[in-house]
């Protein structure tokens, strides 16, 4: 009926719905990069069965590093590798005790969500 005004409010629709994208996207990009990176890193070091298996052992108490590495049946090196990727992002600390080195798990809290990820998903909502 009104061609011109339709015309005008379909331009109009699409610049705010650009410029609210645009919003969006920064915002989300500011919000994620300062809310989310620490967590997202925490999720990757614990993204192989190893380092969940450490975690795991390490719930029950505290262990130096050829300890784990005999009781995961891994290499001491290996066993390393794994730990230095869980304290390099706090979820995990090693305390020096003369010659032997203790590892602490600080993050018990991680082995609830590893817990609730390994029940079936009809669990889940109990």
């Amino acid at each position: 009926m009104f061609p011109l005004l339709e015309t005008i409010f379909a331009m109009s629709t699409r610049f705010i719905d650009k410029v609210s994208t645009f919003c969006n996207i920064v915002a989300m990009n500011q919000y994620d990069a300062e809310q989310f990176e620490d967590t997202a890193k925490r999720f990757k070091a614990l993204g192989h069965p190893m380092r969940l298996a450490i975690v795991e052992a390490l719930f029950a108490r505290s262990y130096c590093v050829c300890e784990l590495a005999e009781l995961l049946g891994m290499h001491k090196s290996v066993t390393s590798k794994h730990l230095s990727a869980l304290k390099q992002v706090g979820i995990i600390d090693m305390q020096r005790e003369g010659a032997r080195v203790n590892c602490i798990l600080t993050m018990p809290c991680v082995l609830e969500m590893m817990h609730c990820t390994m029940k079936t998903p009809d669990t889940v909502k109990e």
